[in-house]
């Protein structure tokens, strides 16, 4: 779970540090064009998230995050693409890859918090002790990790591109590093995420189990 939230945030903090970039000069676009594009990351939120408990009764918790790690993967392909081919770069195509990736991603990073209850249950499990406090504190020293280091990479790809704020258009070379930072970089990271996740042992099933036993505990006790 640590992992998975370095991982996560990481994928968040590059992506988003080069947004503002990608829309100044790879998209071109006004001010206005680009606030709308970033509140439309906000709009699967409200669409989604009402449905992750049905949809992870259907297909599993690991089916749910492949599905919606799978989803971003796509919507970041989907926005690379459109951005590299001439006859793609259309803004409203841009949104629907907006609005791909946004979905995923959301759906993903806010259910991940779900499993850190688990995480707890599955400690007083194995070591009959509760350790909320320790498992919080890791995962908030985990995501905060992820944070610094996607705050990190964004300045190294720049400066190896030779990306320069002071010019009004980019060189194609700056403008490749720019696509890098939200397109390619978290798209591997969210591979990284899938791969990360298939490791996680407590389905819901274990969980009861757990949950049943500390249960009988307290009543034996």
């Amino acid at each position: 779970l640590a992992f998975f939230f370095i991982t996560a945030f990481s994928m968040m903090s590059v992506g988003n540090a080069a947004d503002a970039y990608f829309m100044t000069y790879n998209v071109g676009a006004t001010p206005m064009m680009t606030t709308a594009f970033m509140w439309l990351g906000t709009i699967p939120a409200f669409i989604f998230m009402p449905l992750v408990p049905a949809i992870k009764r259907k297909i599993g918790k690991k089916g749910m995050f492949y599905l919606f790690l799978g989803t971003a993967v796509v919507g970041m392909a989907m926005m690379y693409i459109f951005v590299q081919v001439e006859a793609l770069k259309q803004f409203w195509l841009l949104c629907i890859a907006q609005f791909v990736k946004s979905t995923g991603i959301i759906v993903a990073t806010g259910y991940m918090w779900a499993l850190i209850p688990e995480v707890v249950s599955y400690g007083e499990y194995t070591s009959g002790r509760r350790i909320a406090g320790i498992v919080n504190a890791l995962t908030g020293i985990f995501f905060k990790a992820g944070m610094a280091l996607g705050g990190v990479v964004p300045g190294i790809v720049l400066a190896v591109v030779g990306f320069n704020a002071e010019l009004p258009q980019q060189t194609a070379l700056a403008e490749q590093g720019i696509l890098w930072l939200v397109c390619v970089i978290p798209a591997v990271l969210l591979v990284l995420a899938i791969y990360i996740i298939s490791k996680y042992e407590l389905e819901d099933d274990v969980i009861d189990k757990i949950n049943m036993e500390i249960e009988e505990r307290a009543k034996n006790s």
